[in-house]
């Protein structure tokens, strides 16, 4: 019997896959023979593109298509289901995802990433309550992001305020923490296409914000005004600062 090398690095062993809200984990579903045994029938976009899915995948990841294929509805009864309005290319992502764990291949354009094809995957994982491909896109935007140190565009933005995208998700607050402890000053300032409105009011609020991420992009010394004529309010409290009491500011802005 061959014996491994004293040196031979040491095999990573692999973390559990995430759970999902149905409490079931995305990886282990693909290792069952009863995952596939029936298939449905999937009909996608203005010009019906024929997908043939395991419905076991279908319906132990998506609350909506369990309702829709083991329901009291007629797409269980016939096994199929119509989705005129979603893309070819981000189904075919999800279906990716489905059988692999994982987004593939990465949607790159002229050698940066498509952060717009994740953003509209993003919103049909929501639109068909995928949780754990919601979350995938989530990192793998994160993960872009640090690799290639860049950031989404203005038209990205447009993509990420619409209505299709909630408020409350993650996935906003994913992209405005990208923009604010990134050195994205620049790019905001001089980019030649508009940025959304609501986007830069989100950005500005959360910049304003008393957390510790926002005192790090200051340059702060110690500081006391010398009279009522020099001090000002603190950043984080509201209170005014007495004059000849120690304090601390920012040498760049002036932020106390």
């Amino acid at each position: 019997m061959a014996r491994e090398s004293e040196n031979a690095p040491p095999v990573p062993r692999s973390l559990p896959p995430p759970y999902t809200a149905a409490g079931v984990q995305t990886k282990e579903l693909r290792t069952h023979a009863s995952a596939f045994a029936t298939t449905t029938e999937l009909l996608i976009g203005p010009k019906p593109t024929r997908f043939l899915l395991h419905t076991h995948l279908l319906t132990s990841q998506s609350p909506y298509f369990r309702a829709s294929l083991l329901g009291p509805f007629l797409e269980s009864a016939t096994n199929s289901i119509t989705l005129p309005d979603i893309d070819v290319p981000i189904f075919e992502l999800l279906v990716s995802w489905l059988y692999t764990g994982s987004i593939t291949p990465l949607p790159f354009k002229d050698g940066k990433p498509a952060y717009y094809t994740l953003l509209h995957l993003w919103i049909v994982a929501d639109r068909l309550c995928f949780e754990g491909l919601r979350n995938q896109v989530v990192d793998t935007i994160a993960e872009l992001a640090d690799r290639t140190n860049s950031v989404l565009t203005p038209s990205d933005t447009r993509i990420l305020y619409s209505d299709a995208v909630r408020s409350s998700s993650p996935l906003r607050a994913l992209v405005l923490d990208l923009f604010a402890f990134k050195k994205t000053d620049k790019l905001l300032a001089e980019h030649e296409d508009r940025w959304h409105a609501g986007f830069l009011r989100d950005l500005v609020v959360l910049l304003k914000k008393p957390v510790p991420q926002a005192v790090q992009r200051h340059r702060l010394v110690m500081w006391f005004p010398a009279a009522w004529a020099t001090t000002q309010a603190c950043e984080g409290c509201r209170t005014v600062v007495r004059p000849r009491c120690a304090s601390v500011r920012c040498e760049d802005c002036g932020v106390g």
